[in-house]
């Protein structure tokens, strides 16, 4: 055998061990697509690192000179917290010194051009928008229209595709939440904007005792009776419902009503609205359980890199975000729910459970 040979596969022999991605990180790619556009929308539209070296200022100085509004401002700046870019000092956000160094137009070191030669791309433009805007309407059917996330979900073929989308992403999800919920008490659980019902469907496997009612506006309704009996649970354990859970009122006395991956597309109006429609019809001592991406904040903890980048695609093409433990806490209470319990779950999710005390 030729020596080159043999030390060809001595090389591949020694040659590190390949590295595959893991669901987090493939989850991870998808949820973390505007982040890049809105660091981009930042050091380009605003200058912003040039503007805070050595001059710290207060979130409101910070709006108020860029003429930037309040809602993506947070996600900004929680996504700059988790990477490192800013810091909050005293109640005042400070740049840090590798984001003086790098991104200040004050520094013989900075990059800041070569970021900004992307800031003509459109999903830069448009975060950029956003900031000032506080729009969401990044829902690009074809070159020229734009559609809101609502008007393409009134539509069959976004319908189909976006819940089939989410049936996928809820086959990861869904085990895990079965495994965090303990339903042995309960005997129906209301699953509010269910999609195709997978969350629910995986409760029911769980627990034999346990039927679930599905509220969906169609055409999503159809499409989760078709998936629901698919799993043999349609219609003998599970009922598909077909109404606006934000118009129509909500069925009574569920002992559970779950919102998975829900409440965060929706601003802070929208979800009081709904949390008040649970309070006002869920059973004495039952519970509501929220499942979706809540930064632990308790003690004053920073959102991760991923949370932080997730809530940037929320605030994008939604009204909300990732709202915080402390967030969802605040808005229950005020609600009246009570005995808030946070679980961690997968991929940078967790179940937040509250109780309506009788």
């Amino acid at each position: 055998m030729h020596s080159s040979a043999l030390t060809s596969r001595a090389q591949i022999s020694e040659a590190a061990p390949v590295c595959f991605p893991d669901i987090a990180q493939i989850i991870k790619w998808r949820d973390s697509s505007y982040a890049a556009d809105l660091y981009i929308a930042a050091v380009s539209w605003l200058d912003l690192f040039t503007y805070l070296d050595g001059q710290p200022v207060t979130e409101e100085e910070l709006r108020v000179h860029f003429f930037l509004r309040e809602r993506p401002t947070r996600t900004m700046l929680r996504l700059f917290e988790s990477w490192g870019l800013i810091s909050r000092q005293s109640g005042r956000l400070h740049a840090t010194p590798t984001a003086v160094r790098y991104l200040s137009g004050n520094s013989p070191d900075n990059v800041a051009s070569y970021i900004a030669t992307m800031k003509y791309k459109s999903s830069v433009r448009e975060l950029y928008e956003i900031l000032r805007q506080d729009g969401s309407d990044t829902w690009h059917v074809e070159r020229g229209v734009t559609k809101t996330w609502d008007a393409l979900m009134q539509t069959d073929e976004f319908a189909d595709l976006n819940t089939r989308g989410m049936e996928e992403r809820g086959r990861i999800f869904a085990p895990h939440l079965a495994k965090l919920l303990d339903c042995t008490n309960d005997t129906c659980v209301l699953d509010v904007g269910g999609g195709s019902g997978v969350y629910s469907a995986h409760l029911l496997m769980r627990y034999s005792s346990l039927s679930a009612t599905i509220l969906e506006r169609p055409p999503v309704d159809q499409l989760a009776r078709t998936c629901l009996a698919d799993r043999n649970l349609y219609p003998s354990r599970a009922n598909v419902i077909a109404g606006d859970m934000f118009v129509d009122p909500l069925p009574r006395n569920a002992s559970l009503h779950l919102y998975s991956h829900v409440l965060h597309n929706c601003g802070p109006d929208k979800v009081h609205l709904l949390l008040s429609k649970s309070f006002d019809t869920i059973a004495c001592d039952g519970r509501i359980a929220i499942y979706g991406c809540h930064p632990d904040d308790r003690g004053g903890r920073p959102s991760s890199a991923a949370e932080a980048e997730y809530s940037v695609l929320l605030t994008t093409g939604y009204e909300g975000c990732c709202y915080t433990f402390e967030d969802m806490r605040a808005m229950l209470e005020r609600t009246g729910f009570q005995e808030m319990e946070f679980h961690k779950s997968i991929c940078n999710r967790s179940l937040i459970v509250a109780r309506k005390i009788a």
